[in-house]
Protein backbone atom coordinates (compact mmCIF):
# COMPACT_ATOMS: atom_id res chain seq x y z
CA UNK A 1 0.00 0.00 0.00
CA UNK A 2 1.51 3.35 -1.10
CA UNK A 3 1.62 5.73 1.98
CA UNK A 4 0.79 9.62 1.50
CA UNK A 5 4.36 10.87 1.35
CA UNK A 6 5.15 8.51 -1.45
CA UNK A 7 1.96 9.14 -3.47
CA UNK A 8 2.97 12.98 -2.70
CA UNK A 9 6.12 12.67 -4.11
CA UNK A 10 4.59 10.90 -7.15
CA UNK A 11 2.20 13.98 -7.79
CA UNK A 12 5.21 16.08 -7.42
CA UNK A 13 7.38 14.21 -10.16
CA UNK A 14 4.80 13.90 -12.46
CA UNK A 15 4.31 18.26 -12.37
CA UNK A 16 7.66 18.38 -12.60
CA UNK A 17 7.73 16.09 -15.57
CA UNK A 18 5.10 18.43 -17.34
CA UNK A 19 6.83 21.43 -16.57
CA UNK A 20 9.90 20.24 -18.20
CA UNK A 21 8.44 19.09 -21.16
CA UNK A 22 6.11 22.13 -21.80
CA UNK A 23 9.27 24.32 -20.91
CA UNK A 24 11.19 22.47 -23.72
CA UNK A 25 8.09 22.55 -26.12
CA UNK A 26 9.16 26.13 -28.99
CA UNK A 27 6.68 28.84 -28.46
CA UNK A 28 5.21 29.33 -31.57
CA UNK A 29 5.21 33.50 -31.04
CA UNK A 30 9.16 33.09 -30.10
CA UNK A 31 10.80 30.68 -32.97
CA UNK A 32 13.74 32.86 -34.11
CA UNK A 33 12.84 34.42 -37.56
CA UNK A 34 15.58 32.87 -40.38
CA UNK A 35 18.59 35.31 -40.57
CA UNK A 36 17.78 37.45 -43.63
CA UNK A 37 20.40 37.06 -46.82
CA UNK A 38 22.02 40.70 -46.80
CA UNK A 39 21.60 41.05 -50.40
CA UNK A 40 22.66 44.71 -49.90
CA UNK A 41 25.06 44.53 -48.02
CA UNK A 42 28.16 42.98 -51.01
CA UNK A 43 26.17 45.65 -53.55
CA UNK A 44 27.00 48.61 -50.99
CA UNK A 45 30.23 46.57 -50.76
CA UNK A 46 30.77 46.97 -54.53
CA UNK A 47 29.70 50.75 -54.81
CA UNK A 48 32.18 51.50 -52.22
CA UNK A 49 34.94 49.41 -53.91
CA UNK A 50 34.18 50.86 -56.81
CA UNK A 51 33.79 54.69 -55.52
CA UNK A 52 36.84 53.93 -53.64
CA UNK A 53 38.76 52.46 -56.93
CA UNK A 54 37.28 55.77 -59.44
CA UNK A 55 38.37 58.14 -56.30
CA UNK A 56 41.92 56.31 -56.46
CA UNK A 57 42.19 57.14 -60.98
CA UNK A 58 40.48 60.87 -60.22
CA UNK A 59 43.71 61.21 -57.36
CA UNK A 60 46.18 59.50 -60.00
CA UNK A 61 44.59 61.98 -62.96
CA UNK A 62 44.79 65.10 -60.60
CA UNK A 63 48.29 63.79 -59.38
CA UNK A 64 49.56 63.37 -63.48
CA UNK A 65 47.88 66.48 -64.72
CA UNK A 66 49.66 68.67 -61.84
CA UNK A 67 53.04 66.90 -62.44
CA UNK A 68 52.57 68.32 -66.10
CA UNK A 69 51.11 71.29 -65.38
CA UNK A 70 54.18 72.48 -62.62
CA UNK A 71 56.62 72.55 -64.95
CA UNK A 72 58.48 69.36 -63.95
CA UNK A 73 57.58 68.19 -67.87
CA UNK A 74 58.64 64.97 -66.91
CA UNK A 75 62.63 65.71 -67.67
CA UNK A 76 64.97 64.45 -65.37
CA UNK A 77 67.18 67.36 -66.35
CA UNK A 78 65.26 70.10 -64.90
CA UNK A 79 67.85 72.48 -63.40
CA UNK A 80 70.61 74.26 -64.43
CA UNK A 81 73.91 75.53 -62.50
CA UNK A 82 71.54 77.92 -60.51
CA UNK A 83 69.24 75.39 -59.67
CA UNK A 84 66.41 76.80 -61.45
CA UNK A 85 64.01 74.45 -62.92
CA UNK A 86 61.88 74.90 -66.38
CA UNK A 87 58.40 75.79 -67.01
CA UNK A 88 56.39 73.81 -69.24
CA UNK A 89 56.30 76.33 -71.71
CA UNK A 90 59.96 76.76 -71.40
CA UNK A 91 60.36 73.16 -71.79
CA UNK A 92 58.55 73.21 -75.37
CA UNK A 93 60.21 76.18 -76.41
CA UNK A 94 63.55 74.79 -75.76
CA UNK A 95 62.73 71.87 -77.85
CA UNK A 96 64.63 71.63 -81.26
CA UNK A 97 62.93 68.26 -82.12
CA UNK A 98 58.99 67.03 -80.83
CA UNK A 99 57.90 64.26 -82.74
CA UNK A 100 55.75 60.82 -82.77
CA UNK A 101 56.83 57.76 -84.27
CA UNK A 102 58.88 54.70 -84.36
CA UNK A 103 62.79 53.97 -83.57
CA UNK A 104 63.82 51.73 -86.37
CA UNK A 105 67.12 51.21 -85.51
CA UNK A 106 69.70 52.60 -82.02
CA UNK A 107 73.35 52.34 -82.22
CA UNK A 108 76.63 53.55 -80.05
CA UNK A 109 77.33 57.21 -82.25
CA UNK A 110 80.08 58.45 -79.53
CA UNK A 111 81.25 58.11 -76.25
CA UNK A 112 77.92 58.34 -73.81
CA UNK A 113 75.77 58.83 -77.22
CA UNK A 114 73.63 57.13 -79.53
CA UNK A 115 72.32 57.13 -82.78
CA UNK A 116 68.59 56.86 -83.18
CA UNK A 117 67.01 56.46 -86.43
CA UNK A 118 63.06 57.91 -86.09
CA UNK A 119 60.19 56.67 -88.19
CA UNK A 120 58.28 60.14 -88.06
CA UNK A 121 54.44 59.42 -88.20
CA UNK A 122 53.77 63.32 -86.58
CA UNK A 123 55.73 65.97 -86.05
CA UNK A 124 54.94 68.33 -83.55
CA UNK A 125 57.83 70.72 -83.85
CA UNK A 126 58.49 71.67 -86.33
CA UNK A 127 55.02 71.22 -87.62
CA UNK A 128 57.04 69.53 -90.67
CA UNK A 129 59.75 67.73 -91.46
CA UNK A 130 61.17 64.44 -92.93
CA UNK A 131 59.45 61.00 -92.63
CA UNK A 132 63.23 59.39 -91.59
CA UNK A 133 65.66 61.12 -89.45
CA UNK A 134 68.43 60.16 -87.67
CA UNK A 135 69.18 61.94 -83.52
CA UNK A 136 72.33 61.94 -81.87
CA UNK A 137 71.33 61.87 -78.20
CA UNK A 138 72.36 61.18 -75.08
CA UNK A 139 72.46 58.06 -73.93
CA UNK A 140 69.93 57.43 -71.26
CA UNK A 141 71.58 54.40 -70.23
CA UNK A 142 74.81 56.23 -69.33
CA UNK A 143 72.74 57.97 -66.19
CA UNK A 144 70.38 55.37 -65.59
CA UNK A 145 67.63 58.39 -65.31
CA UNK A 146 65.34 56.89 -67.94
CA UNK A 147 64.54 53.98 -69.66
CA UNK A 148 67.00 53.08 -72.72
CA UNK A 149 65.33 53.47 -76.19
CA UNK A 150 64.96 50.27 -77.87
CA UNK A 151 64.58 49.17 -81.53
CA UNK A 152 60.72 49.03 -82.29
CA UNK A 153 59.57 51.15 -79.59
CA UNK A 154 56.61 54.04 -80.64
CA UNK A 155 57.66 57.09 -78.38
CA UNK A 156 56.82 60.66 -78.05
CA UNK A 157 60.12 62.16 -78.40
CA UNK A 158 61.52 65.76 -76.98
CA UNK A 159 64.84 66.87 -77.66
CA UNK A 160 66.43 69.82 -76.34
CA UNK A 161 68.52 72.38 -78.14
CA UNK A 162 71.42 71.68 -75.63
CA UNK A 163 73.07 68.55 -77.10
CA UNK A 164 74.51 68.03 -73.74
CA UNK A 165 71.11 66.97 -72.02
CA UNK A 166 68.90 63.99 -72.24
CA UNK A 167 65.96 63.63 -74.67
CA UNK A 168 62.15 63.04 -72.95
CA UNK A 169 60.67 59.79 -74.39
CA UNK A 170 57.31 58.68 -73.69
CA UNK A 171 55.45 55.17 -74.60
CA UNK A 172 52.33 54.17 -74.09
CA UNK A 173 49.35 56.21 -71.91
CA UNK A 174 52.21 58.34 -70.91
CA UNK A 175 52.31 59.23 -74.80
CA UNK A 176 48.89 60.50 -75.28
CA UNK A 177 49.10 62.80 -71.93
CA UNK A 178 52.27 64.26 -72.73
CA UNK A 179 51.32 64.75 -76.43
CA UNK A 180 47.69 66.23 -75.37
CA UNK A 181 49.36 68.63 -73.17
CA UNK A 182 52.08 69.70 -75.63
CA UNK A 183 49.84 70.84 -78.29
CA UNK A 184 48.07 72.68 -75.55
CA UNK A 185 51.22 74.93 -75.13
CA UNK A 186 52.51 74.98 -78.20
CA UNK A 187 51.21 78.20 -79.65
CA UNK A 188 52.13 80.20 -76.34
CA UNK A 189 55.61 78.12 -76.54
CA UNK A 190 56.32 79.44 -80.31
CA UNK A 191 55.88 82.74 -78.96
CA UNK A 192 58.38 82.54 -76.07
CA UNK A 193 62.10 82.67 -76.25
CA UNK A 194 63.90 79.75 -74.87
CA UNK A 195 65.98 81.25 -71.53
CA UNK A 196 69.76 81.58 -72.65
CA UNK A 197 70.49 78.77 -69.68
CA UNK A 198 68.25 75.68 -71.75
CA UNK A 199 69.10 77.01 -75.54
CA UNK A 200 71.97 75.75 -77.70
CA UNK A 201 73.63 79.31 -77.51
CA UNK A 202 74.41 78.24 -73.08
CA UNK A 203 75.85 75.17 -73.50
Amino acid sequence: MTSQHEADEAVVRHALRMIGDEAGRPDPGSVPAPEPIPLAKPRRRRRVVAASLAAAAAATCIAVALSVMDGTSGNTSRETQSGRGQTLTEWVACADTIAVGDVTDVRPSSKGRISVAFAVQEWIKPSLGDSRISLDLVDPRVAEARPPIEKGQRLLIVVPERTDQEASTFEGARLTQYRSVITKVLDKAERETCPSSWSRTGQ
